[in-house]
């Protein structure tokens, strides 16, 4: 029982292969940095979904594996949907790892808290050779932007996003309680039946 995670950053990968050992003890976990051959494809950048359907599509066909691919993002409604969040991510120049979340808290100075209002979207498909695209699935943690940075920018915006019901930034969190969270575990979530159903 193989999976390949579509993906060569490894704070996204060591979050997924955890998820995913946990739900299927017996499976092997592999990522594109195990196949250093494969040239992953630049998505199209029209949705989450579509970037992940490509991302999964591509490694699957190549590598002739299941594979997993996840597209996620912060989406700050006030300041545009998806689109604007791909677009930020796009900007990104290639040696720069996390996005400028200083130039986030300018966009939002002196904006209402409810304009504040946020969320960190995850989508994940599943790709099965022979099978084609099994399964597309989506989740999200809700929250909102916080006035300043705090702790280390771990991973995405997580000096500033503050989820509900909660009152520190995702960076002030263990890590424990960050997997236990996740927007990305919730999606694995969802994925659970059709991975079952695909090793069948």
């Amino acid at each position: 029982m193989e999976l390949v995670i579509a993906s060569t950053n490894s704070s996204k990968v060591r979050e997924l292969k955890s998820v995913l050992t946990e739900m299927f003890p017996a499976m092997v976990v592999y990522s594109l940095r195990d196949f250093p051959e494969y040239e992953p494809v630049d998505p199209s950048n029209r949705s989450f979904e579509s970037n992940a359907a490509e991302k999964a599509t591509a490694a699957a066909q190549a590598l002739k594996k299941p594979c997993i691919a996840d597209e996620s993002g912060l989406v700050v409604p006030f300041l545009g949907l998806e689109q604007e969040s791909l677009k930020r991510k796009q900007m990104l120049p290639k040696d720069k790892k996390l996005p400028d979340t200083g130039q986030l808290l300018q966009d939002l100075a002196g904006v209402s808290e409810a304009d504040r209002e946020a969320f960190l979207e995850c989508t994940l498909a599943l790709f099965v050779p022979g099978k084609g695209l099994v399964r597309l699935v989506s989740a999200r943690m809700e929250g909102s932007i916080a006035l300043e940075e705090r702790g280390p920018a771990s991973f995405d915006f997580a000096s500033v996003f503050i989820k509900y019901d909660y009152s520190k930034q995702l960076s002030m969190l263990s890590e424990a309680v960050l997997f236990r969270i996740s927007h990305r575990q919730k999606a694995c979530e969802k994925l659970r039946t059709a991975i079952r159903e695909s090793y069948s």
